[in-house]
C-alpha cells in the first residue's frame, strides 16, 4: 500500500468514536456529523484496510477481534496527532484533536516533503505534483490550523521552527498509521480463541448477539464465527469438526447416538402486528377477529406455520397471502399493511428493538419445539468455548423466563403476560 492510500486521521477518529460508544448514532452526535456520513466513513476505512472492523447488530455496533487490535494502535495514533497539533499554538478556538483530525493525507504528505526538501519547488518535484498544487495544500493546512508553518528564506519558502517540529511529529503519525495497516494485514485469529457456531435457519438472533457481547467483554481477542444452514448441512459440518456446536430447534432429543442434544428452553410463539394495527388497541381478541385479516407466514412444515395452525385448530384458518422465511420481508409487510404473522418469542425480542412490531394479547395453544445445543459426544470445549456456552445458557434462561417457560428456566414470567385467547366453543386444554 502506498503512502497516499493510508487511512486519514479523521477516519481513525471516527472509528475510535464508534468503537467507544458501540453505537453509530451516539458517535455521530459527538462528531457533529450525520449518521450516514459516519457509516460511510467507517465503510471507507474498512475498505482501505480490507477487513471488517465491526459486527453490526440490532443492539449496537461492536468490534470484531481484528477491530480490537486496530483500536489499540488507533488510540496511540490519535494521541500522537493531538500532541502534534498542540505545538502549533493555534489562534482558533478548536481542540487540538479536532485540528489534527482536519489534516488530510495530501496536506500531511506535502508538509513532510517541504520540511525534508527545504522548499516548495523541491517538495513538489519529489511528490511529482505541480508547485501550485503543493502550495494550495500547504496554505490550506496552515489556514485550517491557525498557526504559522512556513517562512520565506533565500532558497525559497521553507518551514518555520514550529512547522519543522510539527512536520516531524506528523511523520511519526504517518509511520504509525502505516504500522496499523501492517498490523491489520498480518492479523491472524488464534484457533483456540475462536468459537464457530452452526445455527439453523430462523435462528434465535438475540440469544447469540447477547452471548457474543458477554464473551468479547471477557475475552476481547476472541473471535465468533456464525454459520447458517439446514439441519442436515450443519450436522455434517459438526461431524467433520468444521463447527464446534449447533444452536437451534432440537430434532432428536435424547435419541442421537453420535451427538449430545442439550435442551435450553421451549420456543414460544406470538401473534404479531405492526404497532399501528387496530388489534393492538384491544385487550381481548377472538379467533373470529383474527380471521378478518390477511397473514404473512413461512411455508407449511415450519414451526411458526404449525403454531398458526394450532390457533385455528377449530375453525378454517385465513389464507396466507404471502409465504416467506424472510424476517425483513415480514417486517416491511406488516409496516405497510394491516396484516398479521406468527413469530417466535426470541424473534419478537429481536424485532421489537426496531420499534415496528408489537405482540398481540393472544395465547397460542401450543408448547412449541425445544431450542437447544447439539455437540459431538466426545467434544471438550476450551476456556473460550466454555465461556461462550456459559453466556449462551445464561441468556437462554432469561429468555425462557420472559416467555413464560418456568419449567426450564426457573424464572418468573414478565409482569405483562399475554391475555388468554378464548375462541367460541373451544374445549379447554388438558
Amino acid at each position: 500500500m502506498s503512502e497516499k492510500d493510508l487511512p486519514s486521521i479523521w477516519q481513525l477518529r471516527v472509528f475510535e468514536s464508534v468503537a467507544r460508544h458501540e453505537n453509530v448514532t451516539q458517535a455521530s452526535q459527538e462528531l457533529l456529523r450525520s449518521q450516514p456520513a459516519t457509516t460511510s466513513c467507517v465503510a471507507a476505512l474498512e475498505g482501505i484496510l480490507g477487513v471488517g472492523l465491526f459486527e453490526r447488530s440490532p443492539t449496537g455496533t461492536y468490534l470484531t477481534p481484528v477491530g480490537v487490535a486496530a483500536l489499540v494502535r488507533t488510540r496511540k495514533i490519535l494521541q500522537f496527532a493531538e500532541e502534534a497539533a498542540q505545538l502549533v499554538g493555534s489562534t482558533r478556538k478548536v481542540s487540538p484533536l479536532a485540528l489534527a483530525s482536519s489534516i488530510t493525507r495530501t496536506q500531511m504528505r506535502c508538509l513532510i516533503a517541504i520540511e525534508e526538501c527545504g522548499s516548495f519547488r523541491a517538495a513538489a518535484r519529489m511528490l511529482g505534483i505541480t508547485e501550485a498544487s503543493l502550495q494550495r495544500a500547504a496554505r490550506t493546512l496552515e489556514q485550517n490550523l491557525g498557526g504559522q508553518l512556513y517562512r520565506q528564506t533565500s532558497s525559497g519558502i521553507n518551514t518555520t521552527e514550529t512547522g519543522t517540529e510539527f512536520a516531524r511529529r506528523l511523520k511519526l503519525v504517518s509511520s504509525q498509521i502505516a504500522a496499523l495497516v501492517e498490523t491489520v494485514n498480518a492479523y491472524e485469529f488464534p484457533k483456540e480463541r475462536t468459537v464457530t457456531i452452526g445455527v439453523l435457519l430462523l435462528d434465535p438472533t438475540i440469544l447469540i448477539v447477547n452471548a457474543i457481547r458477554s464473551l468479547t467483554a471477557q475475552f476481547p481477542d476472541a473471535r465468533v464465527v456464525v454459520l447458517s444452514g439446514t439441519y442436515e448441512t450443519l450436522l455434517n459440518k459438526l461431524l467433520r469438526g468444521e463447527i464446534d456446536f449447533m444452536l437451534g430447534l432440537l430434532k432428536q432429543p435424547g435419541k442421537a447416538f453420535d451427538f449430545v442434544e442439550e435442551p435450553l428452553y421451549h420456543e414460544r410463539y406470538c401473534v404479531v402486528a405492526s404497532r399501528e394495527h387496530p388489534l393492538t388497541r384491544q385487550n381481548v381478541i377472538t379467533v373470529d377477529q383474527l380471521t378478518r385479516y390477511q397473514w404473512v407466514l413461512p411455508p407449511k412444515g415450519s414451526p411458526r406455520r404449525e403454531a398458526y395452525e394450532h390457533i385455528f385448530a377449530e375453525t378454517t384458518p385465513p389464507a396466507a397471502s404471502i409465504e416467506t422465511y424472510s424476517l425483513s420481508t415480514i417486517r416491511i409487510t406488516l409496516y405497510d399493511a394491516e396484516m398479521l404473522t406468527v413469530l417466535s418469542w426470541t424473534e419478537v425480542l429481536s424485532e421489537r428493538r426496531f420499534g415496528f412490531i408489537a405482540p398481540l394479547p393472544v395465547d397460542v395453544p401450543w408448547d412449541g419445539p425445544i431450542v437447544g445445543i447439539t455437540t459431538k459426544r466426545d467434544w471438550k470445549p476450551n476456556d473460550v468455548q466454555a465461556a461462550f456456552l456459559h453466556h449462551l445458557k445464561r441468556n437462554a434462561t432469561a429468555i425462557a423466563g420472559e416467555s413464560g417457560d418456568e419449567s426450564m428456566a426457573g424464572l418468573q414470567t414478565l409482569p405483562a403476560s399475554p391475555v388468554k385467547l378464548k375462541p367460541p366453543g373451544r374445549k379447554p386444554r388438558s
